[in-house]
């Protein structure tokens, strides 16, 4: 059967148009006339005349913001809407972008050059502890963890973050620096001015927005300086192929109340990832700080809130420490990542030398931690190469589309040792619970922690234990 295209009254006259025009041109250029199209040939002629210009007339819809065929001159020839279409797909092509890949509008110049994009999360969390011998630990209740806001850009090799966080009843400033890139040594190295989280660590180097529990482990949160887990200063980076190394000095954050000195601490981080392919990598890191601490300065030594953020009553303390005048600390690191499975190991110890009213001391504590998990469907660990981090969960089948999102199971076992420490405990605890992501930006955490303490100080000392139901859900962009 045999099929014809009906031409819009438009098309045909244009085609027919350009046809005259090209006989007549033709006949005036040479001696010796063409032989005359038969019927069939001049209406397939006609026909491809028409599919050019009809196409012409699609893309010059497009760049001129979607306006019908009327826009068009019946007349109009091809060549002029070939020049029309180039001119505004040239001009479209210098139109600033805007991209929501990262959960947020992404603003970016048309050369890439420069881009600005807010950032934040929200965490809403419930929790229930029971079990404790200590009436006053089996509590229940809610909070708003952390509400964090900011934005970040790059105008060429100069970078931007800026981030505040309001966290237990108060506003505080977290990322807040400046980065400008550049090679050190032939590879690409950056260097970072300002408050920046520290890189120390897996799970020390990541953002809670992307580590597989609601917290990181004691190792990451435990064996840090004076300062915390931010500093005002330099850190120097350079990256290499499945390897990074870093350098940092820094004092305090920047929401010293500047009544006092800053602590110093000069830190370094490498990590290698000796197997890296797509079947597996596998991680080894190590890192080391060291800090002259200033006199009088608090939380030297911090409690581990072994049972999640909410209770603050379930802790392994550390007892009191006055004098101290610096510490050296240095960890080791191991991951693997393994198809839809993944494990990590941590280790860390911190040495502290100064002296109180008995005079000298030199102690240590300790804190070591595994974990793993494995994604039942939906998408697979995410870890930075370049970082040693990490990194966002890409989602292949978000909830928000109307898909299932993705499933994991983790587990995990801490071990946290201040013996040495002249009131300091020890303690443990399992975690057993399950994430699951509902897209790229947002997941809902479930966890069961099972804990021990055995405090020398603080409120109810001596050997404790119970269950603790934490839950999560989570937005960050």
């Amino acid at each position: 059967m045999n099929h014809s295209t009906v031409l819009p009254p438009a098309a045909l006259s244009v085609a027919l148009g350009l046809l005259l025009a090209s006989g007549h041109a033709g006949a005036q250029s040479t001696s010796s006339p063409p032989a005359p199209l038969s019927q069939a040939e001049l209406s397939q002629l006609v026909q491809q005349q028409a599919v050019q210009i009809q196409q012409l007339e699609a893309r010059l819809r497009a760049v001129e913001g979607g306006q019908g065929p009327a826009a068009v001159p019946a007349a109009t020839p091809a060549a002029t809407l070939e020049t029309r279409v180039a001119a505004l797909e040239s001009g479209q092509s210098k139109q600033p972008k805007v991209s929501w890949s990262k959960g947020a509008p992404e603003f970016s110049s048309a050369d890439g050059n420069a881009a600005f994009r807010p950032r934040g999360r929200l965490f809403v969390d419930a929790s229930s502890t029971d079990g404790s011998s200590v009436s006053d630990r089996n509590l229940s209740g809610t909070e708003i963890r952390s509400v964090r806001l900011g934005a970040e850009g790059r105008y060429g090799i100069l970078g931007w973050a800026v981030e505040g966080d309001f966290a237990d009843n108060d506003v505080a400033w977290k990322s807040v620096y400046a980065t400008v890139d550049h090679r050190l040594f032939g590879l690409p190295a950056d260097l970072a001015v300002g408050n920046r989280l520290n890189d120390r660590g897996i799970d020390g180097s990541s953002s809670t927005s992307n580590t597989p529990f609601q917290d990181r482990n004691v190792v990451g949160t435990l064996m840090l300086p004076q300062r915390g887990l931010f500093g005002v200063g330099l850190t120097e980076r350079v990256y290499g192929k499945g390897w990074h190394a870093s350098l940092s000095v820094a004092g305090n954050d920047l929401n010293n109340a500047g009544t006092d000195n800053d602590s110093q601490t000069w830190a370094t981080r490498v990590h290698w990832n000796p197997i890296e392919s797509s079947a597996a990598t596998v991680h080894l890191g190590a890192w080391a700080f060291h800090e002259e601490i200033a006199a009088g300065a608090s939380s030297v030594v911090r409690s581990s809130a072994i049972a999640g953020h909410f209770n603050d009553l379930v802790k392994i303390t550390p007892g009191t420490l006055l004098g101290a005048a610096r510490s050296t600390a240095y960890g080791a690191e191991l991951a693997g990542f393994f198809g839809p499975a993944w494990a990590t190991g941590e280790w860390g110890t911190r040495n502290l030398r100064g002296a109180d009213a008995s005079g000298r001391y030199d102690l240590d504590h300790q804190a070591w931690a595994v974990s793993a998990g494995w994604f039942l469907a939906g998408a697979m660990p995410a870890y930075s190469g370049k970082a040693g981090t990490w990194s966002r969960v890409k989602v292949a089948d978000p909830v928000t589309r109307g898909g299932r999102g993705a499933w994991e199971l983790k587990a995990r076992y801490e071990d946290v040792d201040y013996a040495e420490l002249p009131s300091g405990g020890t303690g443990h605890a399992w975690t057993l619970g399950t994430n699951w992501y509902l897209n790229d930006f947002s997941r809902v955490m479930f966890e069961a922690i099972r804990w021990q303490t055995d405090n020398r100080s603080g409120t109810g000392p001596g050997r404790d234990e119970g269950t603790t139901f934490n839950t999560r859900l989570q937005v960050a962009f």
